[in-house]
C-alpha cells in the first residue's frame, strides 16, 4: 500500500511539474500581442442597437448595431412566433444575424455572428407607452473581424416603441438596446 502511494505521489509531481511549466506560460513569458489579445479577449463587446420591426411571416427586426471602435454592423433579428398581443408579459425566442452593414444578412458570406436569445417584453401598463425588454443567449457561430467572439454569452436590455397601424392595430415600431458580448 505504501509503494502505491509513493507512485501516485510521483506521478502527480511530475503532472503539476510538467503540466504547469511547458502550457501555462506566466504573463512575463508572453509576448506583448499575446498579452493584449488576452486582455482584449476578456473585455465585453457591447455596441448600441436600433432595429425598426418589420410586420412580416416571421417577423423581422431589421437595423445596426454600433459597437464603436470594434465597427458599425447590420443586424437582424428573426423571430419565428407571430407577435403576441400587448399583454403584461411575452416571452420570446429569436435568431440573430450581425452581418457587414449594407449587405443581404440572407447570404452567409456577410454573416460575422449568428446566435440565439430569449427574453420577455414587459409591457407597459397604457398602451401604447414604450416597454421593457430583456433577452439572453448565446453566439453560435462567429467570422471575420468578430471571431473571437465564438461561444460568448449575449445580453440584451433596451426598449421597445409602438404605433398604431390603422389595419393591424398596435405594432412594435422599433427597438432601442445595449446588445453585449461578453
Amino acid at each position: 500500500m505504501k509503494s502505491l502511494m509513493s507512485v501516485f505521489l510521483v506521478i502527480g509531481a511530475t503532472l503539476i511539474f510538467f503540466g504547469c511549466s511547458e502550457n501555462n506560460p506566466s504573463a512575463s513569458e508572453l509576448s506583448q500581442g499575446d498579452q493584449v489579445t488576452n486582455s482584449l479577449a476578456k473585455k465585453p463587446l457591447t455596441g448600441h442597437q436600433i432595429t425598426p420591426f418589420t410586420l412580416t411571416p416571421p417577423t423581422f427586426w431589421n437595423g445596426t448595431v454600433d459597437f464603436g471602435e470594434d465597427g458599425k454592423y447590420g443586424l437582424t433579428f428573426v423571430s419565428y412566433e407571430p407577435p403576441r398581443a400587448y399583454s403584461q408579459a411575452s416571452p420570446f425566442y429569436e435568431d440573430f444575424y450581425i452581418y457587414e452593414e449594407g449587405s443581404d444578412w440572407t447570404n452567409p458570406a456577410n454573416v460575422y455572428l449568428k446566435g440565439w436569445n430569449a427574453g420577455v417584453v414587459t409591457y407597459a401598463n397604457n398602451p401604447p407607452d414604450p416597454c421593457k425588454f430583456l433577452a439572453n443567449g448565446k453566439v453560435e457561430e462567429a467570422y471575420g473581424p468578430l471571431e473571437e467572439w465564438l461561444g460568448r454569452n449575449v445580453h440584451i436590455r433596451g426598449t421597445v416603441y409602438w404605433k398604431i397601424d390603422p389595419v393591424v392595430g398596435m405594432i412594435p415600431e422599433y427597438a432601442e438596446a445595449t446588445f453585449r458580448i461578453n
